[in-house]
């Protein structure tokens, strides 16, 4: 049984639309359905990680049946120029794709502006301060305002709590809890592997900053269930100063 080889260049094609199309047409077009997002951008992920292994296995399934027919006819045969001949298609088309995603890249890279997060602490000093909701709440000694959602549990600063009203941590509490619940911090920690994976494509970084963005407005959402929407941005405020 022959390698299907025409189902190389579809794949490659799959994968230069998924990694071309995905960082231009999807970013903010899922700002009232966040988790749905989240969902469509992976799902274009994953589909394109599925076309990429489906090219590298028909390929050395190609290299495989080329090795056979060599084998099996003349050298110097007419059977075996042709079989040599088409040995090089899978390869040519893999370099093609190589080339057009390089090309893509580049044109890409300037449209997708870098994240702007709060790296994680090493070493961080915390004090249990609270269980919410069944959740583990520890207070860290910062001088400026901070909150992050682990798998378990919630870490907030000093400084935060020191200058929010009551109705306003737990409207930060009740956001952080979105991330605990809604398992988003295993979400962005599968989105930057996927970047680890791919780190020169434009469209794998798109994906991390869409995901951070989309993973906020889930867990404001999840907030906006228990608090009222003033409460939560006179919140945020602290945060964005």
């Amino acid at each position: 049984m022959n390698a299907p080889l025409l189902v190389i260049p579809l794949a490659i094609e799959w994968v230069i639309v998924v990694t071309t199309l995905a960082p231009i047409l999807l970013p903010g077009k899922f700002q009232k359905s966040p988790q749905l997002g989240i969902a469509i951008w992976f799902t274009a992920f994953l589909s394109a990680g599925i076309a990429t292994i489906t090219v590298l296995v028909i390929a050395v399934w190609a290299y495989l049946d080329t090795w056979t027919a060599l084998n099996n006819d003349e050298l110097g045969s007419q059977s075996w120029f042709a079989a040599l001949l088409v040995s090089f298609a899978p390869w040519v088309a893999l370099a093609a794709g190589g080339i057009t995603l390089a090309l893509i890249n580049n044109r890409i890279e300037p449209l997708i502006a870098n994240s702007k997060e709060i790296a994680p602490l090493i070493a961080m000093t915390k004090q249990p301060l609270m269980h919410f909701m069944g959740t583990r709440v520890y207070l860290v000694e910062l001088p400026f305002a901070f909150a992050m959602a682990s798998n378990r549990d919630i870490l907030i600063s000093s400084f935060a709590k020191d200058h929010l009203s009551q109705d306003e941590l737990a409207a930060v509490l009740w956001h952080e809890l979105g991330h605990v619940k809604l398992k988003h911090f295993a979400i962005k920690r599968l989105a930057r592997f996927i970047r680890a994976l791919s780190p020169k494509l434009a469209a794998s970084r798109a994906l991390v900053n869409e995901v951070e963005l989309l993973c906020e407005k889930s867990a404001d959402r999840f907030a906006l269930e228990k608090v009222n929407a003033p409460t939560l941005k006179m919140a945020r405020s602290l945060f964005e100063n």
